[in-house]
């Protein structure tokens, strides 16, 4: 129960302090599944101490939960790719990337130009779905 406050005050930090100063903040929650994560050009890239294949399937998992319609899901060896769409049309790209065998990179953007809030509410969910107990 401890580790799941000490989660939810980093993710409060973070929204709060937005930038550079919330990557560190962000970062000390590793022990939580989540190694880092950046905003950068409309787009929320996370890195979840995961495996490939079993991330990809969480992020499949997640947007379907989240009530939003697959309309791609695909991936290659090091490479994966899961769009969607909200009820409001809203499309949703996940791109899934390869690090390393315990390491995946998920790139969120909602919408167009990017919605920071919506982005960060998909990678939690994503982290929930993964590291479920």
């Amino acid at each position: 129960m401890r580790k799941r406050a000490q989660c939810m005050l980093l993710l409060a930090a973070c929204i709060f302090f937005g930038g550079c100063a919330a990557v560190a903040v962000f970062a000390v929650g590793a022990g939580a599944g989540v190694a880092g994560y950046k905003w950068y050009e409309g787009s929320l890239k996370v890195e979840y101490e995961a495996p490939f294949v079993e991330t990809f399937d969480a992020c499949a998992a997640t947007l379907e939960k989240m009530e939003m319609k697959l309309t791609t899901k695909e991936h290659k060896l090091t490479k994966g790719w899961v769009f969607a769409k909200r009820a409001d049309k809203t499309e949703v790209q996940l791109t899934i990337k390869y690090l390393s065998a315990k390491r995946t990179e998920v790139d969120i953007r909602v919408g167009v130009f990017g919605d920071k809030d919506a982005s960060s509410l998909i990678g939690e969910e994503i982290r929930k779905e993964l590291f479920k107990k």
